[in-house]
Parts: structure tokens; sequence; C-alpha cells
């Protein structure tokens, strides 16, 4: 069989090659992964949402771990662009907002539907933390770092702990409340970041 013909289960021939059939393939990964969880996720599974062969998967990804790590890669949204000029914590406010619209599901990424897997699969948590968390941790430290340099945020305040609040209040609230943060209370989750700083004393004439 060649690499521009995949034969499916169901003995449809599709002949997508290329990027198109690896869009076809990690939207069936998650579609699957939405559907039955982690944990009945199988090769077989994703083939046959995707009307392909097994063959085309094992060909890219030796496992359903590395499979699903590449969907969740493909589906997460780039992080907007820092503009020139603006303060830290309006970047901070960008990069938060961009992360509540992933949960929200206001993007191809699966959102809550992994959150909440995250609990129950080990697994699923280890690929979750490399694929999402660590990349965007990264860049919150940038960030802090960005305000650090610019008299923006104290370095004495600024802990290991401190990229990690962010996305953490953000996750908890939509855990309780199964509701994105609006966003006053984004706004105030960057305040808990990176305070606002006092207004000047005024000079004594």
């Amino acid at each position: 069989m060649s690499q521009a013909t995949e034969t499916a289960p169901t003995g449809i021939r599709s002949r997508r090659r290329g990027e198109v059939l690896e869009r076809a393939l990690y939207e069936a990964t998650l579609a699957e992964l939405a559907e039955v969880g982690y944990g009945g996720l199988t090769m077989e599974g994703i083939a046959a949402r995707a009307q392909t062969g097994k063959a085309a998967l094992y060909r890219r990804w030796c496992s359903k771990h590395d499979l699903v790590h590449a969907a969740l890669v493909f589906a997460l949204p780039p992080v907007p662009e820092p503009r020139s000029g603006r303060s830290a914590r309006d970047t901070l406010l960008t990069l938060f907002t961009a992360h509540r619209d992933v949960l929200a599901g206001k993007t191809a990424f699966p959102g809550l539907h992994i959150v909440h897997q995250l609990l129950h699969e080990p697994e699923m948590r280890a690929i979750f933390a490399d694929a999402v968390v660590c990349p965007r941790l990264q860049i919150v430290e940038s960030i802090l770092q960005t305000a650090i340099d610019g008299g923006e945020l104290d370095p004495a305040t600024v802990t290991s702990l401190t990229a990690r609040v962010g996305p953490a209040l953000i996750n908890h609230h939509f855990l309780l409340t199964g509701e994105p943060p609006n966003r006053r209370e984004l706004a105030l989750i960057v305040d808990t970041v990176i305070p606002p700083r006092a207004p000047a004393s005024p000079t004594s004439p």
C-alpha cells in the first residue's frame, strides 16, 4: 500500500495524504479522546473514525501516547505575540485570556474534556504537562522576567511557584464553577501575579 492511499476498515479507500491526512488523524484522535477518554482510546478506534487504516497511524506514531501528545500540540492555538510598548501586565492578561479560551472550548483544543481526565489518568497527566503546561509556563516566566527588567515587578516577590499561580487560578475557577472567569476576574488574577504599582507619593515642595 502506498503512503498516498490508505485502506479503512470499512473498505473505503482514502487518497488523503500529507498534512490533510495528518489533520484528519489529529481530529479523529481528539474526538475519540473526548468521547471515550484516554483509557478507552485505541489506535483501531482512531483509524476507524478517521476512515483510514492503522498503518497510517503506526507509520507516524509508535503508540497512542505519542499520537495524543502530537494531537494536543496540533490543537493548542499559538500564543498571541506580545506587542511592542505593552506592559508585562497587559501581555500577561492576553496570555491568560487565551488560556481561558482554550479551556472554555473556544478553540479546537478539547479543553475541559481533557482537564477532567487528568484526575484519573496518570499517563494523560504526563502528556498534558509536557505538551501544554510546561511550554506555557516558560512563556509566563519570560513575561515575569520582562516585568522584573522593566521595573513592574519586585524580584524579591517572585518564587518558583509564581509562574504557576495564574494558570492554576484559571483552572481552579473552571473546576469549581464550570464557567470561564470573566475579564474582570482575569484582571484580578493578573493583579495577583504582577501587583499594580502603588501611585507615586507627591513630592514635598
